[in-house]
């Protein structure tokens, strides 16, 4: 059934040139922004583009559809499958009268259909909502400071600790306040901001408490061929509500310091480094923890197809002694965590070891593979298995004979047809360890999708 269906969605998306994950210009401090400037002799197939042509150079429009057909069978490692469809729409208007002020909206229509076991609720579906809202005083790209106020995507680094979550249907905003500086060679960011809560039916807005605080910045031009982003934040949740944040243990006031070091070497090997310290408290719990992530590859620029080798290990830690006083599980804020850990996204940086390896191939002009494994292992078993989104998938079995979740083999195709247009596709299996078949019903996890992506 799937195969038809998958078939089916396809050859329709193709035809209305749909999208699913739009390339979102950006780099540490963006916002997003939906527009394409790139023109096009087709213009009547991008009749917004065309128009923002026609227009004022201070008032532009900018439209995306994307629709993705996915199935996951083995659900909860269990003999349960779902297979359904997500549709993505969003709408952005851009106002920037002067240099110094910009004003963005943006509107975004998020639903699934077809499902029977996930549910018609975030991240599946948040029909006809505020994405973005913001003013925006001084230039992000020009001079060396702005401000922005309002409801925007925040993205820093490679999105590993905060991102938009794009690949979900809902994607993540923030109300903030942010301050930028950005000379030459330097850029930093302080805010302060609260997550916004999804729920389906309503104006979406933050909870009153829920706060994360920051200081993001990155430096070009200290290490040669490489930039350095270190970042301090400061992370706060009330106590009197239960979310994954605190755990339902009490207040969070929770501190983490990192870095990243991303750069290049002898042009053919490149490198991505990113580790982190959290202290504070949960409840009467001191906070301990911390997580690393190791990433090298090669790249072989001589052959056709430039096939990039790369190799990773990414560990976060966990509690060890939940009855103890400190609390051990490393909290892995807000990121855009599709692909961070594994493609099939049902472990989070928490708890957790993974060693990866795979290869990133051009075929041809337009076409990308990505072949990736990985080898998944509890940080301790005394915790539980945490899903990407953070929340405990499984819960705590200290009794376990085994700290071993299993292996996953992603394959995957990617073809741009156009600055408007991308289609792919792929499958994602995981391969049960013993700790998920003493833990679960151990059947193996697919994942298969298809999408196509269109910005008019």
């Amino acid at each position: 059934m799937f195969a038809r269906f998958l078939i089916f969605g396809t050859v329709a998306l193709g035809t209305a040139l749909a999208q699913v994950e739009p390339d979102l210009p950006g780099g540490s401090h963006a916002a997003t922004d939906l527009r394409i400037s790139s023109p096009d002799p087709d213009g009547w197939l991008f009749p917004v583009t065309r128009l923002d042509e026609l227009l004022p150079h201070w008032i532009q429009f900018a439209a995306q559809f994307r629709d993705r057909a996915e199935a996951q069978t083995g659900l909860g490692y269990a003999p349960v499958n779902d297979e359904y469809n997500l549709t993505q729409l969003r709408l952005g208007i851009y106002l920037q009268p002067t240099k110094w002020l910009r004003l963005v909206g943006v509107t975004q229509d998020a639903e699934v259909f077809f499902n029977h076991h996930v549910q018609n609720v975030a991240p599946y579906e948040d029909t006809w909502d505020i994405r973005e809202a913001y003013v925006e005083l001084g230039s992000g790209t020009e001079g060396w400071f702005d401000i922005v106020a309002g409801r925007q995507i925040f993205s820093f680094g490679d999105e590993r600790v905060i991102g938009p979550s794009d690949w979900s249907n809902q994607g993540r905003t923030f109300d903030t306040v942010r301050a930028d500086l950005h000379p030459t060679g330097l850029k930093v960011s302080i805010f302060a901001s609260s997550v916004i809560v999804t729920k389906d039916g309503v104006v979406d807005h933050h909870l009153e408490g829920n706060d994360l605080y920051g200081i993001y910045s990155s430096f070009a031009k200290i290490i040669p061929h490489a930039t350095l982003e270190p970042y301090v934040l400061w992370r706060v949740a009330p106590g009197n509500v239960h979310l994954s944040e605190n755990a339902g243990l009490g207040h969070l006031s929770e501190v983490t310091g990192g870095a990243r070091l991303a750069g290049t070497l002898l042009q053919n090997i490149d490198y991505d480094v990113e580790m982190n310290k959290q202290t504070g408290s949960l409840g009467y719990h001191s906070i301990d923890a911390w997580a690393g992530h190791w990433n090298a590859g090669y790249t072989l620029k001589r052959t056709r197809a430039e096939p990039r080798i790369f190799a990773e290990y990414n560990y976060a830690s966990g509690n060890k002694n939940p009855n103890g006083n400190t609390w051990g599980t490393h909290d892995q804020i807000y990121p855009s965590a599709h692909d961070k850990m594994d493609f099939a996204d049902q472990f989070g940086w928490k708890n957790i070891e993974d060693v990866r390896a795979g290869v990133d191939e051009k075929i041809a002009a337009r076409w990308t593979l990505t072949q990736v494994y990985d080898d998944f292992w509890l940080a301790t078993k005394n915790d539980a298995v945490y899903g990407s989104s953070g929340a405990i998938a499984i819960a705590a079995h200290p009794g376990a004979t085994s700290n071993h979740l299993g292996s996953e083999l992603d394959l995957i195709a990617e073809y741009k047809q156009n600055h408007h247009v991308t289609y792919g596709f792929g499958l994602a299996h995981i391969f049960t360890g013993q700790f998920l078949n003493e833990t679960t019903r151990g059947k193996d996890y697919n994942y298969p999708f298809a999408y196509a992506t269109y910005g008019f």
